[in-house]
């Protein structure tokens, strides 16, 4: 991994092998100045790297920003001034450093916009006679240059003055087409950032020996920037961006899209990396709609039921919504007035949020505007309340119930219902058990039509077997975007026959062994362990 590396006083915090960390990824470090790394980043001759905010602005469609790591300041940054002999009010031609396209615009910005004035503006080509020009410097050049002039303008400062809000001049990015292909490396690099970042400041004074700074004064200069990227640095940015837009700086104002959240999939639709189950919620290989479309929408027989007029689903795992979404907009394409209603299931509370930073694709807008007016409500199963996120509007019904999926499937089993197709969907067998175990499929299978279509993602043997012990006849979907294929069950409707090397792996495998939950009350860690000791005890027979 090519990464760019500003060898500035005030990148120091981010130096790992400063601080003794060794990095668990193979690293190749180009040093140059923001500007250069700008250059390089956006042509693809490094993957990632520290650059301008103003970089990530102009171009931010070719790049994510790695959370919470940033070079800004409150007020006084000290390493971004311009300096003169002449009162600020008084400069007419000012000098700019090429180093950085954050400093240069913002300079412009400051004085178009917060003094009015219009400056003439030149390259700073040679560094002869600087005491007769008003310069803009940055990186260490301005700290060691400041003593030379009666005025230090601080461009933070300044900023500050006019808008009350910090400055971020500088961002980890990382070009989308590497960190799609490139993902666990990526976040390691950002993991590394993050601890080093932390070490650096919890014992700050072991690391200022041999600079070529006073260790006082760097000290103090590095305490006095912040190197995080939280809300305020955000909205910061987008009112920079505001003011570059109304300058003609820029042609649109960017969207804030983060590594640890958006994820750009195959076919160029995104997805979310969930932290806590520590996966996408989406096959990155196939792609998010593509995944949908082919493992849950056809495989489910969307079309014909569209065709006779009413479908009601229900969705195992609502996550991000493009399950409902593409079989409302598949559905509607074939039946404008089909009736559909979904029971999704979910057990994220906060789902909305993270749908909000989606890329919608153009064929699921109309989808998705559904799904982002859901609103908060309650449904009572069996006299048990749960909280829902719901609409009814356009012959089209959502619920989502928010809470744990065992409990709400069974509810839903007491409480009769039936389904014409179940999208299964949840986090991966190794990760979420709790909800592949057969006690549970058995209750699935009692809130199906005969003829219902139950499709899921997964190929694990121990969710056919266990699908087939719940009372299922199965069959298998063709891969997509994966060497494996996915999986659909039914009671009673016409799917293609099992192919006989899969029955002969479910029949003869150790690890065709179901899932056991009986009182569906155990946690995924015990439902694996008691998995784990019966694959051993297959084995040993």
């Amino acid at each position: 991994m090519k990464v760019g590396w500003i060898n500035f006083l005030n990148t120091l915090p981010f130096d790992f092998e400063k601080v003794g960390i060794k990095p668990d990824i193979d690293i190749q470090i180009i040093k140059d100045y923001p500007a250069v790394l700008n250059k390089l980043l956006k042509e693809g001759k490094i993957d990632i790297g520290i650059i301008s905010s103003a970089e990530y602005i102009e171009n931010y469609k070719d790049y994510l920003i790695l959370p919470d790591l940033s070079i800004s300041s409150y007020k006084d940054v000290k390493s971004v001034s311009i300096l003169s002999n002449t009162a600020l009010e008084d400069i007419k031609e000012l000098y700019l450093t090429k180093a950085s396209k954050s400093s240069v615009l913002l300079t412009k910005i400051i004085f178009k916009e917060f003094l009015k004035k219009d400056v003439i503006y030149h390259s700073l080509e040679n560094w002869e006679n600087l005491e007769e020009k008003s310069v803009l410097f940055i990186g260490d050049a301005a700290i060691l240059f400041k003593d030379k002039f009666k005025y230090v303008y601080d461009l933070s400062y300044l900023w500050y003055k006019y808008t009350k809000m910090p400055f971020t001049f500088a961002l980890w990015c990382v070009r989308k087409d590497f960190y799609k292909n490139h993902l666990k490396e990526v976040l390691l690099f950002h993991k590394l950032l993050i601890q080093t970042k932390e070490r650096f400041f919890n014992d700050i004074d072991k690391y200022l020996d041999n600079i070529n700074f006073d260790k006082d004064f760097a000290k103090e200069y590095l305490l006095n920037l912040d190197y995080n990227l939280e809300k305020k640095h955000i909205e910061s940015l987008k009112k920079f961006s505001e003011y570059l837009l109304k300058n003609e700086f820029i042609k649109e104002i960017p969207e804030f899209r983060f590594t640890d959240k958006l994820i750009i999939t195959n076919d160029g639709t995104t997805t979310i990396y969930n932290s806590n189950y520590e996966e996408a919620y989406h096959s990155i290989k196939a792609g998010a709609y593509t995944e949908s479309l082919y493992k849950f929408i056809i495989p489910c027989n969307i079309e014909n039921l569209a065709k006779e007029g009413s479908i009601k689903i229900l969705d195992v795992g609502f996550g991000l919504g493009y399950n409902v979404a593409t079989a409302i907009t598949f559905a509607k394409q074939i039946n404008k007035d089909v009736k559909i209603e979904f029971i999704s299931i979910e057990k994220d509370e906060n789902i909305l949020e993270k749908i909000k930073i989606l890329d919608i694709p153009e064929n699921l807008k109309y989808a998705y505007s559904l799904i982002n007016s859901l609103k908060e409500g309650e449904i009572l199963l069996n006299n048990k309340i749960f909280k829902t996120l719901e609409i009814d509007k356009d012959n089209i019904k959502i619920t989502v119930i928010i809470g744990e999926g065992r409990e709400i499937i069974k509810e839903l089993a007491e409480n009769g219902e039936k389904f014409d197709a179940v999208f299964y969907d949840p986090f991966s067998p190794k990760v979420n058990t709790e909800m592949w175990s057969v006690d549970l499929f058995r209750l699935i299978r009692k809130i199906m039509k005969e003829t219902a279509i139950f499709a899921t993602y997964s190929a694990s043997l121990a969710v056919r077997k266990g699908l087939l012990e719940a009372g299922f006849k199965i069959s298998i979907v063709p891969p997509v975007g994966r060497k494996s294929s996915s999986t659909i069950a039914t009671i009673s409707a016409d799917i293609p026959p099992m192919p006989e090397k899969e029955e002969k792996r479910l029949k003869n495998s150790p690890f065709a062994i179901s899932y056991k939950d009986e009182n569906l009350s155990l946690s995924s860690k015990e439902i694996q362990e008691r998995y784990e000791e019966e694959v051993k005890s297959f084995s040993t027979f």
